[in-house]
């Protein structure tokens, strides 16, 4: 029984992406860890490799042989399978991310395959539904760990969810208003080209202000700083995931970083042109998107090392009384361009 090449090619190609975004999750805590480093004038991590580069798989190493802690009156179930669903809809938010053109893989396929794990019409869709169940991974740790700290922090993740996935919805509406589509491949197709001859057309450029309602949103879903609320140390210990320890511990950091790259790669999808970008060939593409989700990235990092946390009534208030109505007018000031351009 012979084996088809395409269906080798496209599980080779979910193998590469998976085990990418464990590697990026990983270069994420090294990236952090040296950039903090630099902003308080320190070295950080220089020992366990190149300047540190493996030491989160000495840390990952460390926590595999750690004892697996549960708190005697917590629920075994629940508190067993918090992680992992936080875990499975970070991965599965990326698998509808598109990151180059389509490729024979050097003529070996008959048939070129895209670089995504899924071409789906409604990817958009599809990832504003997958990161929202991100957060019942979060709630259900914080109620079964039977602990005020924990719960405090899982509640405090659940209304930050719904205060600012709000915005995050309008944000995507209205780019996909400008695309007439919901593929995201269609979406970053629609940006190739240039205005004048030099000014890419990337949708950055017609929705700055839904570029930053997205930008703030995505940084609140993904509890970083300055909204890290559901973990917020001087107030809840470590919050949601206060009881955990060993591997269940790595998986709620794995998904927090897979989470931070899909917002990212999606943001470089609807506003910086994914792949397309100048000088390099079609083959080489996914080069131009790997910067651009870096630079996102970086931004996450250098962001949480500058800006203090804000209080918990202002986090509220800047999502309900000033992002909200910021993005139903971009949506608004969007339709109405559209209409009368045509």
């Amino acid at each position: 029984m012979s084996v088809d090449p395409q269906i080798v090619a496209q599980l080779g190609l979910i193998f590469v992406i998976f085990n990418m975004l464990v590697l990026s999750a990983a270069f994420m805590v090294w990236m952090e860890r040296k950039v903090c480093a630099y902003i308080q004038d320190r070295v950080g991590p220089n020992r366990v490799g190149f300047e540190g580069v493996l030491q989160p798989f000495a840390d990952v190493i460390k926590l595999m042989f750690k004892e697996q802690l549960r708190p005697k009156a917590a629920d075994a179930v629940l508190f067993a399978i918090a992680p992992v669903i936080s875990a499975c809809a970070a991965f599965a938010a990326f698998s509808v991310i598109p990151f180059g053109t389509s490729t024979t893989v050097f003529g070996l396929l008959d048939e070129p395959i895209p670089l995504q794990v899924t071409d789906v019409n409604v990817a958009v869709l599809v990832i504003f539904a997958i990161a929202s169940m991100g957060v019942y991974g979060i709630v259900l740790a914080g109620w079964s760990s039977n602990s005020k700290y924990s719960l405090l922090g899982a509640l405090r993740s659940a209304a930050q969810m719904i205060s600012y996935e709000l915005s995050y919805g309008l944000a995507l509406a209205a780019v996909i208003m400008l695309a007439g589509s919901l593929s995201l491949r269609d979406i970053v197709l629609n940006q190739s080209g240039t205005w004048w001859g030099f000014i890419p057309k990337w949708y950055v450029f017609l929705q700055p202000i839904g570029f930053f309602v997205y930008m703030v949103a995505g940084v609140a879903e993904t509890n970083r700083a300055p909204f890290d609320f559901p973990e917020a140390e001087q107030e809840l210990v470590a919050g949601y995931h206060t009881e955990y320890s060993s591997m269940s511990f790595a998986l709620f950091f794995l998904a927090e970083y897979v989470n931070m790259v899909t917002v990212a790669a999606v943001a470089t999808s609807l506003y910086l042109g994914g792949w397309l970008g100048p000088f390099l060939p079609d083959w080489l593409a996914w080069v131009w998107f790997l910067v651009k989700v870096f630079l996102i990235l970086f931004f996450y990092v250098w962001m949480r090392w500058t800006l203090p946390r804000y209080r918990y009534d202002q986090l509220m208030e800047f999502g309900w009384k000033w992002l909200l109505p910021v993005g139903v007018l971009n949506l608004l000031a969007t339709a109405a361009l559209i209409l009368w351009l045509g």
